[in-house]
């Protein structure tokens, strides 16, 4: 009953709102802007983020893996190239970072992850990387930080094609194809994508190569805006992505088997604004899922399955009260259901409140606070909080703080699946705090950020007693580390150079046995060099790993290296850009997951067209 009357009660606020704004006759200016990407902005004081531009991405076009593996902190745990990409963000575990797709949250609920793998690397205008805790904006799992994909709907007259082609080593081929064609009143954009691979490269220091490695996926997305009127916006976001990979085979074991991926997003957004300053948007999502493992590939008929529906609603509440106050509000409904070969069927119903503040309290001091509160039937959720603060001390130096208490629901293979499911597991808890300290001049930007955050009852898959691998509460865990990240950009006349560095130290401990948590590498670095003069383009990246454990084994620190170019043709029609790239330019032996090597020295070529 108080729920009920609680929800009740913060409906009807927003409708008050909505009546009384509506007397408001400010002529409303209607920019072009993601609201995702808005909220990211705006509600992050004290926090971290980086923004993957365009030219990173097409670097490291392969995957959303290596766009983010060579451009940000966060560690990669991949089972081979082109197989299950799983992260790790301030020492944290794959499903203690939450990916969002346009203001959604889109982990798997079966696993809680998402495989950077499946997800297309060029669907996306904006790439963000968030660090830090994020619960409180995002739900379960933002703990170690979030990634957020969005794309943004602009209103003005434009016509847009680009064609992108790649093919290298390995037989690898990728097509991807963008088409935006927009005025004042309607937006609509179309992408397709293509990616494929023998990926059966030779391994190093072995007389194996990487069978059974074999994988395509191909994906297509449409973005959609209409503007009704002055006052209303409709927004239709879609993005389906299907895979079919081989699983490669191991230093130690052939492999035979073999695994396919459907994953359907569908976002619809009508956003109502009141006032220039004032906007309600509600949105409807609908997210499916779907996976079949074939432990023979020769034989179709044999495999097991597992999928999701989630269903979403939201209404968000956006006012910016006066120059210096913003506020947000959000209710939301989800429900999601699971079915599978491992497990019977599962549903669970979630209702989430959001409140968030924003104040520029002066000139050089800011704060932002967050509170979250949900509701469910099978597991008490905590009160979530979240509090930045940054201090501007002079024009180049800013010191920012945050902490939030952030959380993480078992998800339905941890409770459900047989062999292995614990169905009394407990909700992981965590607390972080985080110093940063920021600064900049024209041309070079640094930036350092010390954080600490403790866990309880972290959930992990470990073997039991029987050899069955099952998700237990491990007593405590406590993570301690350090960001650091330097920019330098310069040009003149016909001369542009960029040198982007990042480096950070985790220490991740569990408390009972005072050990590194699996996965977790205590030094981690990349870097990079960009060059640019006239139509010509050389660049130099870089990642610097150190050792992980895995149970009793070690898998080695290794460094990679990748070098490209890139000219545009600017005598032809249409100044297509062309490219070649070396990865692994030293030939290094290199694992991230133990018994599955990487390749060794490989090449691409690339076109790109803009027409």
């Amino acid at each position: 009953m108080k729920l009920k009357q609680s929800l009740f009660v913060v409906f009807w606020f927003f409708v008050a709102c909505n009546l009384q704004a509506q007397k408001d006759t400010i002529a409303i200016k209607l920019d072009a802007f993601s609201l995702s990407i808005l909220k990211v902005k705006d509600f992050s004081k004290g926090y971290s983020r980086i923004l993957i531009s365009d030219s990173l991405a097409i670097k490291n076009i392969k995957s959303l893996t290596d766009v983010l593996r060579f451009n940000s902190f966060i560690y990669f745990k991949e089972n081979g190239l082109g197989m299950v990409s799983s992260p790790s963000f301030r020492g944290t575990n794959a499903s203690q970072t939450a990916v969002i797709w346009n203001g959604i949250n889109i982990n798997s609920q079966l696993n809680g992850q998402t495989d950077f793998n499946i997800v297309s690397a060029n669907s996306y205008d904006n790439v963000v990387v968030r660090s830090g805790g994020g619960s409180v904006l995002y739900g379960s799992g933002a703990i170690g930080g979030t990634v957020h994909l969005s794309n943004t709907i602009t209103f003005k007259k434009e016509t847009k094609n680009n064609l992108l082609l790649k093919y290298g080593s390995f037989n690898t081929q990728h097509l991807s194809y963008d088409f935006v064609k927009s005025d004042e009143k309607m937006y609509l954009n179309i992408g397709l994508g293509y990616n494929a691979s023998n990926n059966d490269f030779k391994y190093l220091n072995s007389n194996l190569k990487n069978d059974n490695g074999a994988f395509y996926n191909y994906n297509f997305d449409v973005n959609y805006g209409y503007k009704i009127d002055a006052k209303n916006q409709l927004k239709f976001y879609n993005s389906s992505f299907f895979s079919k990979r081989d699983l490669s085979r191991t230093l130690n074991a052939p492999s035979n088997d073999s695994y396919k991926d459907i994953s359907l997003k569908n976002l619809l957004e009508w956003s109502h604004f009141l006032s220039a300053k004032e906007n309600i948007t509600t949105r409807v999502a609908y997210l499916f899922d779907e996976f079949k493992y074939y432990d023979n590939k020769e034989n179709l008929d044999n495999f097991s399955i597992g999928s999701t529906k989630i269903k979403i609603a939201q209404v968000d509440y956006n006012n910016a009260i006066s120059r210096k106050v913003k506020i947000n509000g959000i209710l939301g409904f989800e429900t999601a259901k699971a079915e599978g070969t491992s497990f019977f069927t599962h549903q669970r119903n979630i209702i989430s409140s959001v409140f968030s503040l924003n104040h520029q309290l002066t000139n050089s001091l800011s704060y932002g606070i967050q509170f979250r509160k949900e509701f469910q039937k099978d597991f008490d959720a905590p009160f979530l909080y979240s509090l930045g603060v940054e201090q501007k001390i002079n024009k180049n130096y800013t010191l920012s703080f945050n902490t939030s208490k952030n959380f993480r629901i078992p998800t339905f293979n941890d409770l459900y699946w047989n062999p292995g499911g614990n169905l009394d597991l407990k909700s992981e808890n965590s607390y972080q705090f985080e110093i940063g300290n920021a600064i900049n001049f024209k041309k070079f930007q640094f930036q350092l950020n010390g954080f600490f955050i403790k866990s309880k009852d972290l959930i992990q898959w470990i073997p039991n007693d029987s050899g069955v691998w099952s998700p237990v509460n491990v007593n405590e865990t406590k993570n301690i580390g350090l960001e650091f990240s330097a920019n330098y950009k310069t040009s003149f006349r016909n001369h542009s150079l960029v040198i982007n560095a990042n480096y950070s130290y985790t220490s991740a401990k569990d408390l009972e046995t005072n050990t590194q948590l699996i996965y977790v590498p205590k030094n981690r670095a990349n870097f990079l060099v960009d060059y640019n003069y006239k139509n010509f383009n050389v660049y130099y990246q870089s990642l610097i790993n150190d050792e992980v454990t895995f149970l009793i084994d070690t898998i080695p620190a290794y460094s990679v290296s990748n070098v490209g170019f890139n000219y545009q043709l600017s005598a032809v029609k249409n100044k297509p850009n062309i490219g070649f790239k070396i990865n692994n330019l030293y030939n290094s032996f290199y694992q991230n997951t133990l018994s599955r090597p990487m390749p060794g020295v490989n090449f691409q070529l690339t076109t790109n067209l803009n027409f």
